[in-house]
């Protein structure tokens, strides 16, 4: 039953899919649901993670289960403040709808439905802007269109690359401006703004370009191109004089999917290894120059999901006993497990380094159930 559309959200390398736990959306009778799969590597039943530990002997981070509308949930993204928390949940009809975590007084967490407009079905937020504006997309039997929900209220629908009603997904918006990335079907990449929507370029030689991250001004975009020797390698383009140039960032396969303020990039690539497919390795490519390829928890497979403005990197990784698992990565500490409960978990996004020296690091259990990790000084 598992068909239709697997969100390259959770997808962080074509040559790694493998290995990832992969949220599966399923369009079916107007209604949508969603499978967390641990593929490949797959956590054993009975044993538990070995959690990193601080210093003095406690967990870097505490996992809080976030508040549904009465099924599965997942939290994609936050604000950089660490207050409001995007994504979805099932409601009790087995319906999908776009969903904000708003963090309370008393720590708690407040569960708002987005809604979509009156011809959809259902709808998913990704994105979230450090205005607490929204960007995500509606699902309908024969489309899927951008959208944008202002701190003002209401709902947009942002205009079409395609020129036509098509299908449309966005993937991140703008720490600070209403600057949304994504791909349409039979455009490839766009970039959604209040001038409208552009298309992006592919690589020389290349097709279907996917945008999958943006800075904080808009004008640095993360994402994927192929080429004329790889489905998909990562790729950056720059707003440069009014147009978009782009730039191969390796020439191994990956995504670049994750993106902070000033617009150095996190996501994954192929490297050669005993494995058949290759291995992933998280990756960092830095906007003044540079990357920097990061290890595992000692299994075979790592992969970024996004970063702050302080380079620290989520994601996930496969590791001894427990298989796939989360991850926060410091310079200082290096990378470090998630606690979790179940069988595995996804780490989807954080949050800047707050006042009182946490961060909030949001991802999915291997319940379907959304969740944040309040994240201490490592």
């Amino acid at each position: 039953m598992l068909r239709d559309r697997i969100d390259p959200n959770l997808v962080k390398s074509n040559s790694a899919v493998s290995c990832h736990s992969l949220l599966v959306e399923v369009s079916m009778n107007r209604s949508i649901a969603i499978a967390m799969l641990s593929i490949g590597t797959v956590a054993a039943s009975g044993l538990q993670p070995q959690y990193a530990r601080t210093g003095h002997g406690g967990e870097i981070a505490t996992a809080t289960t976030l508040p549904s509308l009465g099924g599965n949930s997942q939290a994609l993204a936050i604000d950089d403040e660490g207050t409001t928390v995007v994504g979805s949940s099932f409601d009790r009809s087995d319906l999908l709808h776009a969903v904000t975590w708003t963090l309370q007084g008393d720590g708690s967490w407040k569960i708002t439905d987005l809604g979509w407009p009156p011809d959809a079905v259902s709808s998913i937020a990704r994105g979230i802007n450090n205005n607490l504006d929204v960007a995500g997309n509606d699902f309908s039997p024969a489309a899927s269109r951008p959208l944008l929900w202002p701190i003002t209220g209401g709902i947009t629908i942002l205009s079409d690359c395609s020129g036509s009603a098509g299908r449309a997904i966005v993937y991140g918006l703008s720490a600070n401006a209403q600057v949304a990335v994504g791909a349409t079907l039979g455009v490839g990449g766009s970039v959604w703004s209040p001038a409208g929507c552009e298309s992006l370029p592919p690589l020389p030689g290349g097709t279907s370009p996917s945008a999958f991250a943006v800075n904080g001004d808009g004008t640095i975009v993360g994402g994927a191109s192929a080429t004329q020797t790889a489905a998909s390698v990562p790729v950056r383009w720059t707003h440069v004089a009014g147009q978009w140039q782009i730039e191969q960032l390796d020439s191994r396969s990956g995504l670049a999917v994750g993106a902070n303020t000033v617009g150095d990039l996190a996501g994954s690539v192929t490297t050669a290894c005993a494995l058949p497919d290759g291995c992933s390795r998280a990756v960092i490519w830095y906007a003044a120059g540079g990357s920097r390829e990061l290890g595992t928890l000692g299994g075979d497979q790592s992969w970024a999901s996004d970063i702050n403005s302080s380079g620290e990197l989520v994601g996930g990784s496969t590791a001894p006993r427990v298989g796939n698992t989360a991850y926060f990565w410091s310079e200082s500490r290096g990378m470090l497990q998630l606690p979790f409960k179940g069988r595995f978990a996804v780490a989807n996004a954080l949050s800047d380094v707050r006042p009182d020296g946490t961060r909030i690091v949001v991802g999915t259990d291997s319940r379907a159930n959304a969740i944040v990790w309040v994240v201490r000084n490592p």
